[in-house]
């Protein structure tokens, strides 16, 4: 769906990472790190299910409760707007606090200078020629993944932090791990006070919402904020997007019915099809 890109107004375009890397000012920034932030917090809600259903715990490179850092140095850089961090946080506030905070944070921690000269070593032309990774944008972000996010969730979940300059011994990590005794706080310790439910009920129900409401869950997402004008689609790109998906090859009816896309043997097809997705 990609390949629509240049018959869409500019605001409906996709955009990802390498898109930020390339154009950190285009109007679609902030909207691309709200959808990341949503794509962090549905990643969560399936671990926290996976965790519900078999017992077995769930590692995550980064994860919805860090997702700030991102927002908040890319708007310290310019790249995202007051109006648009506001409509973050707004967004922030009113899911966060349906999920449970992780037991365990592991940060390893490596130089600005040395995770520019590691850029440069991975060799992905857009990462080397963009203007993004600057000595002042990695050090924001290392400021807010220190003073801010490591204090906040350390009042809660066990922190392992380690020097990852030369590397390190991933054995001696899982062993660090081990060595914790995630039971060791009582019921008025704020450490781990997430995972103190106190009946069974209560497990029953966190079980019932992360495994069968996701959906509910990704409603509260629609925060209606009309006010900041690169989150918002006008009316007239609203029809030109529908327009243009609408009648893009493979659109027009239900999975395996369009022939243009050449399928074949519509009159006799009787198996139910699912919907074609949406999703670009």
């Amino acid at each position: 769906m990609r390949k629509l890109d240049p018959q869409l107004p500019v605001g409906a375009r996709s955009y990802d990472e390498k898109n930020f890397c390339t154009e950190p000012n285009h109007e679609n920034t902030a909207n691309f790190q709200i959808m990341k932030y949503k794509l962090r917090y549905s990643q969560y809600i399936d671990a926290l299910a996976h965790l519900m259903n078999t017992g077995q715990g769930v590692v995550l490179e980064r994860c919805a409760y860090s997702d700030f850092v991102f927002m908040e140095t890319m708007h310290n850089a310019g790249y995202i707007s007051k109006g648009a961090r506001d409509v973050y946080y707004d967004i922030y506030k009113n899911t966060i606090g349906e999920l449970m905070k992780p037991h365990l944070v592991i940060y390893l921690d490596v130089p600005v200078p040395l995770v520019q000269q590691r850029i440069k070593e991975r060799k992905i032309p857009y990462e080397i020629s963009s203007k993004v990774f600057t000595k002042q944008y990695l050090s924001d972000m290392e400021y807010f993944y220190k003073q801010r996010y490591l204090k906040e969730i350390g009042s809660h979940a066990e922190l392992l932090i380690y020097d990852w300059s030369s590397y390190g011994d991933v054995e001696v990590v899982v062993e660090d791990i081990e060595r914790i005794d995630f039971d060791n706080f009582d019921k008025y310790d704020p450490k781990m006070k997430d995972w103190r439910l106190t009946n069974e009920w209560d497990w029953n129900t966190a079980r019932i919402r992360y495994t069968s409401e996701k959906d509910d869950l990704l409603t509260l997402f629609m925060i209606p904020r009309l006010d900041v004008p690169e989150l918002v689609l006008n009316a007239h790109d609203v029809h030109k997007l529908n327009q243009v998906w609408w009648n893009a090859p493979g659109m027009k009816y239900d999975k395996e019915f369009n022939t243009d896309m050449g399928d074949t043997n519509l009159l006799f097809k009787t198996k139910k099809q699912d919907y074609r997705s949406t999703t670009a």
